[in-house]
């Protein structure tokens, strides 16, 4: 098969791995802000993906392994089929895969399908001596784009000495981009007055005070701060027991004016909308990922004043550390601010027109 056919726009295939959040789609949706006058769609194994659609991107969902519950081997064949299936009929002039374990039949499908250039984004931050033996799969690539990391200086995993295209951290929103208070707080159906906390720490027990997120909500309940958090079983569960608000919004963070303080999660893309965007912050590290090292993360943000962080929550401790976010928070969050080097979307948007411009003949819009 020859090259690829450029009778049609210059198509960029945006494809994420699974994952187990919204963090490969929401950098792909960064990048995708910043690909205007491309054709630009989505290509995802996360359940996920119809958010992408909600924001205007014409999408398709290629189930993972897990959702179909084939064996590994049947699982590998079915989604080899569907991508040299997808590519044949889209033609994509680039692919961006964002993930860190690049799916076998990938190289397969892109020697059977050639004409595209692809593209591996890879944020870093892993656990020293993790996940090596996907770094041989960098041959598959013709670019790896690693987003940034506020945290990088102490990066120890195994990405720190490999090449790449690096940009500033990748976050979907700027402080532009952010409404203001009381219109956040309309659109959420929030209380128009007093204090609120944006609380999302995964799923669990809101009435076990034993654990994380009950013990948050409890120790707000007693400073008059209501706790808004992100998921509907739990709020549920909460009932009339606890001053507890449910927000269900992608993105979120364009609503941040609406709180005074969050309690979240430390992966990269948390942290990254937190700190860039100016929203006070105790981040409690998930000390159970594979991979992505949360911990070492959060220990540089503390460390620069940035934000508070904790390992494990009680009721007491939780209401230490937010009574303390509640004094000092405004001020860790305009350090944070001070310190933020801006979003890298623009520049990995660059580097993938950068690559258009280099191996097709047509005109990049």
């Amino acid at each position: 098969m020859g090259p690829a056919d450029h009778s049609h726009p210059l198509r960029v295939v945006l494809m994420s791995s699974n994952g187990t959040g919204m963090g490969h789609l929401t950098r792909l949706l960064a990048y995708a802000r910043h690909l205007e006058g491309l054709d630009v769609r989505f290509l995802s194994l996360s359940t996920a993906v119809p958010v992408v659609g909600r924001m205007g991107h014409r999408f398709e969902y290629l189930p993972s392994r897990g959702s179909t519950g084939l064996r590994a081997a049947a699982w590998r064949r079915l989604f080899l089929d569907r991508l040299v299936e997808y590519l044949r009929r889209t033609q994509p002039d680039v692919v961006v895969f964002d993930g860190t374990h690049p799916y076998a039949g990938m190289d397969i499908a892109r020697e059977v399908v050639p004409g595209a250039s692809w593209v591996w984004s890879r944020r870093a931050m892993w656990r020293p001596g993790r996940n090596v033996d996907q770094l041989d799969k960098e041959s598959w690539f013709d670019l790896v784009l690693e987003p940034g990391d506020l945290s990088q200086s102490r990066d120890r995993g195994a990405t720190v000495a490999r090449a790449a295209r690096r940009v500033t951290p990748v976050t979907l929103l700027d402080r532009g981009d952010l409404q203001d208070r009381d219109l956040a707080r309309h659109e959420l159906g929030l209380p128009a007055d007093g204090p609120l906390a944006l609380v999302s720490l995964g799923a669990g027990n809101i009435n076990d005070t034993s654990g994380d997120l009950g013990s948050v909500v409890s120790a707000l309940s007693g400073l008059g701060v209501g706790a808004c958090v992100t998921q509907a079983e739990i709020a549920e569960q909460a009932g009339t027991q606890l001053d507890v608000h449910h927000v269900q919004d992608f993105p979120i963070s364009r609503r941040f004016a609406a709180f005074d303080m969050a309690v979240s999660a430390t992966g990269y893309n948390s942290f990254h909308e937190n700190l860039r965007l100016g929203l006070p912050t105790l981040f409690v590290p998930n000390t159970h990922t594979n991979l992505d090292d949360q911990e070492t993360r959060l220990a540089h943000a503390v460390d620069s004043g940035w934000a508070l962080g904790a390992r494990d929550l009680t009721r007491t401790s939780a209401t230490d550390l937010l009574g303390t976010l509640l004094e000092r928070g405004p001020d860790m969050a305009r350090r944070a601010q001070e310190a933020d080097p801006g979003n890298g979307a623009p520049a990995a948007a660059d580097a993938i027109r950068d690559l258009l411009s280099s191996t097709t003949s047509g005109a990049v819009a």
